[in-house]
């Protein structure tokens, strides 16, 4: 049995959307704003103990860890949830895009 201290939790997809979109807007500028946000969550984000037998594993499922068992498995995620985590990290991505699209159009 080994006894594991772990964080928990996560920044969330719009934040890390948001962050990618203004560093891509700010040509970069943001990344150290997004490191130390980083940082911070990561040092407030609340810890947890797990208690995991021998020949067991842990797997994290939406910033939470789960302790399974040789023979299980996390339920897996639904064509939707795939989806909407895609479009969470591809947003910014369309967003720089339309924007530079426009500055192209209009010069």
């Amino acid at each position: 049995m080994r006894t594991l201290t772990l964080k928990a939790g996560g920044l969330g997809r719009s934040w890390h959307a948001a962050h990618i979109l203004l560093s891509i807007v700010t040509g970069g500028w943001w990344l150290p704003v997004y490191g130390i946000h980083a940082i911070v969550s990561s040092m407030n984000r609340p810890t947890v103990h797990l208690q995991v037998p021998d020949g067991h594993r842990v797997e994290y499922r939406d910033g939470w860890p789960n302790v399974l068992g040789p023979d299980e498995y996390l339920k897996p995620r639904t064509a939707r949830d795939k989806a909407l985590i895609f479009v969470g990290y591809a947003s910014p991505i369309l967003i720089a895009a339309a924007i530079l699209a426009g500055v192209a159009i209009r010069t």
